[in-house]
């Protein structure tokens, strides 16, 4: 059998059996991956990735094929170009369509690795391919772009409480906005995420606890008490179970001591850290770092400089003292200690948030992969006002921006476009119907972090038939931004609410909340309630429902869970298990509200064109139909270690376990730079791509099998890694 038959019969079996029907229930998504078909063993060694934009990722493979009857196997390598499909939810990228601009058989005679060429260029745009997205996100290059446009953010630090008491800090946009209860002498707090009751006939308010417990005050501001009797016309207000979409809101069984808890109201940008006493002071090895072992929050002490610092929605801040005042420090203005701070240690989360660290650059290339999906093209979407229209200027640009409405309109050259849940629409009109739109002004991304419509310039348009839309949305929709060589959330500017006497519309907070970053499900989110689980409403009947105060309108992003389900030991261990949870639905095209608008992928993937123009999912059945007969399905190898890798010139090359270096020529392996033919020596470069490659592959492999850890066998998380 000639090579180009066999590696033509041995591509396309590994593209049947590396298809997107293997999900990661149903096996591990590690490499290599082997198939055998007609007694032929193909091992196809993991992809390396070499640039990601929008939809459409670049790289390389390394294969080898060993024939029948030989012992050798051949050892070559691809480059693909193709669309994919990523599902953040469940960290996984499947490659469609692949197109296949270069081969490379180094150790095949001239003829037939052009024989191979042609034939693998017809066939291999059939592969699809299921990747593991940390796997994959290693091996990438950080996206500038995306670092580029997160510039403008604000820094300026919020204030800063420091109190030994087991304390709840409760938000409100501003001066309280009171809106009448219809029906009623009750009036609501409408600029706050909690649920805060008026009752002005006997000049209290009530805050909502959840499992019948009230707090109850005469001055907002003020002290708040246990309410031993809270009116039966206040109670009736919140319904009977505290549950939003998708399983969102559930009630847990409390621990704290309630009856000591402080409530703490802030009007202005602020944030709560907790001491429980006097601070006490415990070390990092192999650091001069102490931090302060009994708060919650990473309070930290250079035993060098006696200053401390405080990471807040990823931002670093530092002062003399623990009462103030508080300077910012980017993240690469660190004392060089930090980034020496064990990833296993109580305070390795922190890691992240510090420049020049694994972590670091992991969470900013995680945080320039989108999530993607297929919606229908004939999809409309109504838009409602408070009253008429009412736009006013994006500062510094030519567009305009809706105010009395909770949607996210712009006007721009005269037509209107709407961002609603990660796809955009668009109109001839303010009012009236909004169609899908197929592609996306150059100009949003002229809007600067100063608008609140800033979070739109990271959902994208990719492609379009005339029956589908191809979308996605990269976290910085979700206000997770890459600033400098780290991530952080929110802009840091405040943003003016809509308030209306029977309307309030809030706009994304950056303070308030003790956010905080898990590697596998995004921020968190908080409010600094003390030791022990504890829940809160924040929801009533539906006029009480808020959207938007992070996240984009609608995405409550499991903030509930993130601070009621074990906040104690919670961003140490246990916290994951309640924000995994909450994080189900994090994919905002999964969600329930959304299904009807989604297109199915598998479907969609079969009208997609590839890049040279035919139907992809056509041209993959057909070539599986006639030629895939009597193969098997593709599997993680065994026994066999992941240690093949093509360097850009398509040569191949393996990492020995001693760290040395081997490259295959047709002789078989020799040492790197001492092959036997010169012109396929290494360079020192060449090695250099190489020994990163294989690092990345490896951080890849330990932040997989992390995640594989933190799902139960259900799917969602039930252990992890702080924050």
């Amino acid at each position: 059998m000639s090579l180009s038959t066999a590696v033509l019969s041995a591509w396309v079996a590994v593209a049947a059996g590396l298809g997107s029907g293997l999900s990661q229930d149903e096996e591990d998504l590690g490499w290599p991956r082997e198939f055998r078909h007609s007694g032929r063993l193909i091992v196809v060694y993991q992809p390396q990735p070499e640039t990601f934009e929008g939809d459409v990722i670049t790289g390389r493979s390394a294969v080898s094929a060993t024939l029948e009857g030989q012992t050798e196997p051949i050892f070559g390598a691809f480059w693909f170009e193709a669309f994919v499909e990523t599902d953040r939810e469940n960290r996984l990228v499947t490659v469609v369509n692949v197109d296949i601009p270069r081969v490379r058989f180094p150790d095949a005679t001239e003829e037939q690795q052009r024989e191979a060429a042609e034939i693998l260029e017809l066939e291999i745009s059939t592969w699809d391919l299921v990747i593991d997205l940390d796997r994959l996100l290693t091996s990438l290059e950080a996206a500038d772009r995306e670092r580029l446009a997160s510039e403008g953010l604000a820094t300026d630090p919020p204030m800063v409480i420091v109190t030994s008491e087991p304390s709840l800090l409760v938000m409100l946009d501003g001066k309280a906005v009171l809106h009448d209860v219809e029906g009623t002498e009750l009036q609501r707090v409408a600029n706050t995420p909690f649920s805060i009751i008026y009752d002005r006939s006997a000049n209290l308010y009530y805050l909502y606890a959840g499992e019948d417990v009230w707090f109850a005050t005469n001055d907002l501001l003020g002290r708040w008490e246990i309410s031993e009797d809270t009116p039966e016309h206040v109670v009736a207000l919140i319904p009977a179970e505290v549950e939003g979409e998708d399983g969102e809101g559930e009630a847990e069984q409390s621990d704290v001591d309630i009856e000591n808890l402080q409530i703490v109201v802030a009007t202005e940008p602020t944030e709560l850290i907790i001491v429980d006493g006097p601070p006490k002071y415990a070390s990092i090895e192999g650091t001069d770092l102490l931090y302060v072992s009994n708060s919650e929050s990473d309070v930290f002490l250079d035993i060098a400089t006696q200053e401390f610092f405080i990471v807040l929605s990823g931002r670093w801040y530092k002062s003399a003292s623990l009462d103030g005042p508080w300077s910012f420090l980017p993240s690469d203005s660190l004392p060089g200690d930090f980034t020496r701070i064990p990833p296993e240690s109580a305070r390795g989360s922190v890691l992240v948030y510090v420049a020049g660290t694994d972590q670091a650059r992991d969470a900013v290339l995680d945080n320039s992969i989108p999530q993607t999906s297929a919606v229908k093209r004939d999809g409309t979407l109504e838009v409602t006002y408070d009253g008429e229209p009412k736009f006013e200027p994006i500062e510094g640009t030519e567009m305009s921006y809706a105010v009395n409405t909770e949607f996210q309109v712009l006007e721009i050259g005269g037509r209107y476009y709407v961002c609603h849940e990660a796809v955009w629409y668009e109109s001839d009109s303010a009012v009236g119907r909004f169609e899908v739109s197929v592609q996306v002004p150059d100009q949003v991304q002229e809007i600067p972090p100063e608008n609140p419509n800033y979070n739109v310039k990271y959902v994208y348009v990719y492609d379009s038939t005339p029956d589908v839309v191809y979308v996605g949305y990269t976290p910085g929709y979700a206000w997770s931004f890459i600033y400098g060589p780290t991530i952080v959330y929110g802009t840091g500017w405040w943003y003016r609410p809509w308030v209306s006497p029977f309307f309030f519309y809030p706009r994304p907070m950056t303070w308030g909340f003790h956010v905080a970053y898990n590697p596998w499900f995004g921020w968190s989110f908080g409010f600094g309630f003390g030791y022990g689980p504890f829940h809160f409403g924040f929801w009533g009947p539906s006029p009480w429902h808020r959207r938007g105060w992070w996240g984009p309108a609608g995405m409550r992003h499991g903030y509930h869970r993130g601070f009621h389900r074990g906040y104690s030991s919670g961003f140490r261990q246990g916290f994951r298990a309640g924000y995994a949870a909450g994080q189900r639905q994090s994919n905002i095209y999964n969600r329930q509200r959304n299904a009807s608008r989604n297109v199915d992928r598998a479907s969609a993937r079969a009208q997609m064109p590839n890049r040279t123009g035919a139907a992809g999912g056509a041209r993959s059945q057909a070539a599986r139909g006639g030629q895939v007969q009597g193969g098997q399905r593709a599997q993680v190898s065994p026994d066999r270690p992941n240690n093949v890798y093509a360097d850009r010139n398509g040569d191949v090359h393996r990492r020995n376990s001693d760290g040395s270096w081997q490259q295959r020529d047709r002789s078989g392996w020799s040492s790197s730079g001492q092959a036997r033919d010169p012109n396929q020596q290494a360079s020192s470069s060449d090695r250099s791509n190489l020994n990163r490659d294989h690092q990345a592959r490896q951080r890849g492999a330990q932040r997989s099998q992390s995640y594989s850890t933190s799902r139960p066998s259900g799917g969602a998380g039930s252990r992890g890694r702080r924050r």
